[in-house]
């Protein structure tokens, strides 16, 4: 009839109506021509979200970081006093490359050579690589192993300290000047050579009186050198037109102490010095050598002229 209108079917349960498209809840989506098409979230059209990619990218960073972060730290001793402990990931000749903890997150950044003293790595394998200590071992035909410590000031003091303790058969000094004063790690470090010659200990000291050294320094050498002599070290003197400026400490058969600083108490204490100890017994015997060498032209206090 034509006053009847016609209804349309009703939709058959889970499905509905969707701009002249029929989609089945559940079923594979398809596009207007019926094709099947993969369900895909809004976004950057590569079925990956901005929000999930920040997040991946952070992930990665992280990733890269913590390696980095978590690794034994490199140590910079800066010129003005400070310490600052970071990652070194790079070096040039100008910049220190490295990743340091704030309390936020790791911040990359550059620490300029011309600011730091010196660094201590955080593992001697990393040392190794960044020294290229194995190129220069070949250079040099170097096939012996050594440990090398590095001092500072203080740790000087600590360290010979530590070493004349635990002598064993000798303790051999070089040294431009000498001096007992009142610091009271070279009291420690004297007292303790003094008790190694009082029980028989090849205990030897060796240090400059040339008339290019200024006459109090000559004085306060020879003063010391007395009362050392009272207790059984024996102590030898450099008189030539060279000056002997060597500062040496030889123990045992397996350490030697050698650097800027002098045996006083400014030299481990107030003065910037740097000094290293090595141990190395092709290197103890080189020093040995060198050692009897200056002691074979080295004079007694009596044969001085002053």
């Amino acid at each position: 009839m034509k006053g009847d209108v016609k209804q349309p079917p009703a939709p058959r349960a889970g499905l509905q109506q969707d701009h002249g498209s029929t989609v089945d809840r559940g079923a594979v989506p398809a596009d207007r021509k019926g094709r099947a098409v993969s369900p895909r979230p809004p976004g950057n059209g590569a079925g990956t979200s901005p929000c999930r990619f920040s997040l991946a990218t952070a992930l990665l960073i992280c990733l890269c970081l913590v390696p980095i972060v978590s690794a034994q730290l490199d140590t910079f001793h800066m010129r003005d006093g400070s310490v600052l402990a970071g990652n070194i990931v790079s070096e040039t000749a100008d910049m220190y490359r490295t990743v340091i903890q704030t309390p936020t997150a790791p911040m990359m950044t550059n620490v300029p050579v011309r600011a730091v003293r010196y660094v201590v790595y955080g593992t001697a394998q990393k040392a190794r690589a960044n020294l290229d200590l194995d190129r220069v071992a070949r250079v040099l035909n170097a096939r012996d192993t050594a440990t090398v410590r590095f001092l500072p000031t203080e740790a000087f003091g600590e360290a010979v300290q530590e070493a004349v303790q635990s002598a064993r058969s000798r303790i051999w000094i070089l040294a431009y000047f000498i001096s007992g004063g009142s610091h009271e790690t070279i009291q420690a470090i004297y007292n303790t050579v003094r008790e190694k010659a009082r029980a028989g200990m090849d205990t030897l000291v060796i240090s400059e009186f040339g008339k290019g050294t200024p006459m109090p320094i000559r004085n306060a050498t020879l003063n010391y050198a007395n009362t050392l002599e009272e207790d059984g070290v024996t102590v030898r003197f450099i008189q030539e037109y060279r000056t002997m400026h060597k500062k040496v400490i030889l123990v045992d058969q397996d350490k030697v102490l050698l650097g800027s600083a002098n045996l006083t108490g400014v030299g481990v204490s107030y003065s910037d010095e740097f000094s290293v100890l090595i141990q190395s017994e092709p290197f103890i015997r080189q020093m040995e050598a060198d050692i009897n060498r200056i002691l074979k032209k080295s004079m007694s206090v009596e044969e001085l002229d002053y």
